[in-house]
């Protein structure tokens, strides 16, 4: 995990990061053995060369941050939460396709 252009999310950092940051911020969900997961983060990472670079993408990874996932009512990984100026505005869980994420952020960018 833990992306160059994605920021790694914790409880100590995400309210700032996420909550109270302007724009758009897509975060991921994410625990380890999780194939899906590492699906989802290479798509990631080709969505984040396709989307303008004010928009944010953190991960968080769920065992070390259950408080978090607990707090946005996470149930399975991996999970994507679009907050637009600290708002959460879409949820998706599994791994979606990179034209579907895009059309997300779009909506929202």
């Amino acid at each position: 995990m833990g992306e160059a252009n994605f920021a790694v999310l914790n409880q100590h950092n995400f309210d700032t990061e996420v909550m109270h940051g302007p724009g758009l911020a897509v975060v991921e969900f994410w625990s380890e053995n999780c194939v899906p997961c590492r699906q989802l983060t290479r798509v990631l990472s080709q969505l984040s060369a396709e989307i303008p670079r004010s928009v944010r993408i953190g991960t968080v990874k769920v065992n070390d941050n259950l408080e978090l996932a607990a707090r946005f009512g996470i149930q399975a990984t991996p999970t994507l939460l679009f907050f637009k100026d600290g708002a959460l505005v879409d949820k998706r869980t599994g791994v979606d396709r990179r034209l579907v994420l895009k059309k997300i952020v779009e909506t929202h960018a």
